[in-house]
């Protein structure tokens, strides 16, 4: 039977953060004396003395000291029980499984982990790069609970499958900076047809991608740090200006006579349609949401 209680542990633990009992009393909202009594308490429940109490303010004893991290430690992991406690009443899950393709930046995950965590601390999130249709196969079975991927443009992706249209990236053809084409000047299609694409798995297996497919030599590339290393030997490739900027690699963007302007290509976050929204859900979309509106030109 533990011979200590979790308010005088409290007690002690701000006794000592604050340096006085009176301002650990305000910090806790009690009574003055009611922290003398548990903290005097302990001391006779354990046997020892936590504090000298000779000058003004009381002084952690070398034993009180020795005792301080553990006693934090174990009030940490109580508050966190607590909250986890909470988080599972109000309906949490205390796991959520979102597929991504490829073409989502890390910058993206690390966003949008950190906004959910922060308000649903005790849930784990997996992050699962799958291409498109494994994703929609995993959703559907119910093994995973979002997916975020390229816009097929179908008004109804799948049967049983809810979307949000998250808004349109931009996408430009890059080459690295010593490759013979950076700093070329309104490049034709037949110039380019000359040298190797290296394409996102993810992006290939998509209609958009299927349609910039230019060169007769293409490589599938599943990793994108892959492929910016080959892009290093030669060749060009149609990736996320967001993502490109993100690798703090010296990639230059292709000047081209074909296309007055940047591309830009739909994303879309999906999720069973039999799926009653609760808190944490409509949080994971509120998180996805505000990276796309940072990140993306959301046309209305």
């Amino acid at each position: 039977m533990p011979r200590a209680s979790f308010d005088q542990l409290n007690a002690f633990v701000s006794v000592a953060e604050q340096g006085s009992f009176s301002k650990a009393a305000i910090k806790l909202k009690k009574d003055r004396s009611t922290l003398h009594r548990q903290v005097s308490d302990l001391e006779i429940d354990w046997g020892i003395t936590l504090f000298e109490r000779n000058g003004k303010a009381p002084k952690l004893t070398e034993q009180g000291e020795s005792l301080l991290r553990a006693s934090k430690l174990i009030i940490y992991q109580m508050n966190a029980l607590e909250s986890a406690t909470e988080s599972l009443f109000l309906g949490d899950k205390t796991r959520i499984s979102i597929c991504h393709d490829s073409s989502i930046p890390s910058s993206a995950i690390l966003q949008i982990d950190k906004e959910c965590r922060s308000q649903h601390p005790m849930t784990v999130i997996n992050w699962l790069s799958r291409p498109r249709q494994q994703a929609l196969d995993l959703l559907v079975k119910g093994e995973v609970d979002f997916c975020i991927t390229l816009n097929q443009g179908e008004l109804h992706p799948e049967r049983g499958v809810s979307f949000i249209n998250l808004g349109y990236a931009e996408f430009n053809y890059y080459v690295h900076k010593n490759s013979p084409l950076a700093n070329r000047q309104q490049l034709s299609m037949p110039e380019l047809q000359l040298h190797r694409q290296y394409v996102l798995e993810d992006l290939e297996q998509s209609n958009f991608g299927q349609q910039t497919l230019i060169s007769s030599q293409t490589s599938t590339v599943s990793d994108p740090k892959s492929l910016f290393r080959l892009l290093e030997l030669e060749g060009f490739s149609l990736l996320p200006t967001s993502m490109v900027e993100e690798s703090n690699e010296d990639f230059l963007s292709l000047d081209l006579d074909f296309a007055l302007q940047t591309g830009r290509l739909g994303y879309v976050l999906l999720y069973p349609s039999s799926a009653v929204k609760k808190s944490w859900q409509q949080d994971i979309i509120n998180a996805v949401g505000d990276w796309f509106r940072e990140t993306c030109s959301i046309l209305s």
